[in-house]
């Protein structure tokens, strides 16, 4: 092998990196949001992830959040349940196309409806498939 199996090895942390930030790409928990709706919360950090005991969430999944900025008017909990609205992280479509957005929010959900009037910015078309019952609500 010569001179270059030390040179290939000392590539590999950096290249393990490289690949593991592709693969595992998404929301963990601990992950700052903001509100994509008119409830009153602004901010909030990400505490649970559905029924997922450890990954990461995507477009579409429900998650439990903690408050950690909200205007004067909020008066709801401080621990609400939401569905995942909008991701940094590029979603495949099935057309073979990509979409990413530049942030990531969510929308707070309760008893399986919308607990906010307006939804503030875009909606993926994944949210429509990934949860049907809000898809009157939210469409």
């Amino acid at each position: 092998f010569g001179s270059s199996l030390p040179d290939a090895l000392s590539l590999w942390p950096a290249m393990a990196m490289l690949c593991s930030a592709v693969r595992l790409g998404g929301l963990w928990r601990q992950s700052m949001v903001r509100c994509a709706d008119n409830t009153g919360i602004v901010k909030a950090c990400i505490i649970g992830l559905g029924k997922n005991q450890w990954g990461t969430g995507a477009t579409g999944q429900r998650i439990r959040v903690s408050v950690r900025d909200q205007t004067p008017a909020y008066n709801g909990p401080k621990m609400p349940k939401g569905i995942i609205y909008r991701t940094k992280m590029p979603v495949r479509r099935k057309d073979g196309s990509h979409i990413k957005f530049d942030e990531n929010a969510f929308v707070v959900v309760a008893k399986n409806k919308a607990k906010g009037t307006k939804i503030k910015g875009p909606v993926a078309q994944e949210i429509q498939h990934s949860s049907k019952h809000l898809a009157k609500w939210i469409f």
